[in-house]
């Protein structure tokens, strides 16, 4: 069975602002210059304790764990404002009808992730929605591969959908397809390095039998 493999922010949540808005926040509390969008979307990655050392924070002056959990806080703040991007429910009710399995694949930590799904009813789309167990998005290749072994995925046939060249190395580490979306955290011109496809809307993955 072919299977759509989902990140979830900046893929199917439009989270852009929010993060940005939420880093800023503590860069001002530090005394520290602010990152303008350009440049958010030129160093945003993971493990994002690299991202943080890039936007200026000095992790010999405080633990990485500190910023990490106000973060957070912040962003539970705003998340109820939230939206998804605007073709998302057309696209995962193209693929259902098309009967493609699809599960979400996230860095976010699991009950928090599947408690945003659940609060935007489209949790029924998903055969499985798989986050990580803490805060602190180190990465998601391992999580990655026990998904795989856990529902006996042909990794062949899997299409990893993401927004960062995170996604593209989950993708190359797990043997999936990918597909990189150019309206997320990272800018075009980072995923550009990736060999891989690269969409403007999601709604370009109608075409997806074109891509393979």
């Amino acid at each position: 069975m072919k299977t759509i493999i989902w990140d979830w922010n900046g893929t199917l949540l439009n989270d852009l602002d929010l993060s940005l808005y939420s880093v800023n926040v503590l860069l001002e509390e530090r005394n520290l210059p602010q990152l303008t969008i350009d440049r958010y979307k030129d160093i945003f990655g993971f493990p994002v304790v690299d991202y943080y050392v890039k936007a200026g924070f000095d992790f010999e002056k405080e633990p990485f764990e500190i910023p990490a959990r106000q973060y957070v806080k912040l962003y539970a703040d705003g998340e109820h404002e939230l939206k998804l991007f605007p073709d998302v429910i057309d696209t995962l009710n193209y693929f259902k009808e098309k009967n493609y399995r699809q599960i979400v694949l996230s860095a976010m930590k699991d009950d928090n992730l599947k408690k945003m799904i659940e609060k935007r009813n489209i949790s029924h789309f998903f055969d499985g929605i798989f986050g990580i167990k803490d805060n602190y998005a180190r990465e998601k290749v391992s999580l990655g591969k026990q998904v795989v072994e856990k529902l006996g995925l042909n990794p062949s046939k899997c299409f990893m959908i993401g927004d960062t060249l995170h996604d593209a190395e989950v993708a190359e580490q797990c043997g999936f397809n990918c597909i990189l979306f150019s309206g997320g955290h990272v800018s075009k011109r980072r995923l550009e390095t990736k060999e891989t496809k690269i969409i403007d809307s999601l709604s370009e993955l109608k075409q997806i039998n074109h891509f393979c």
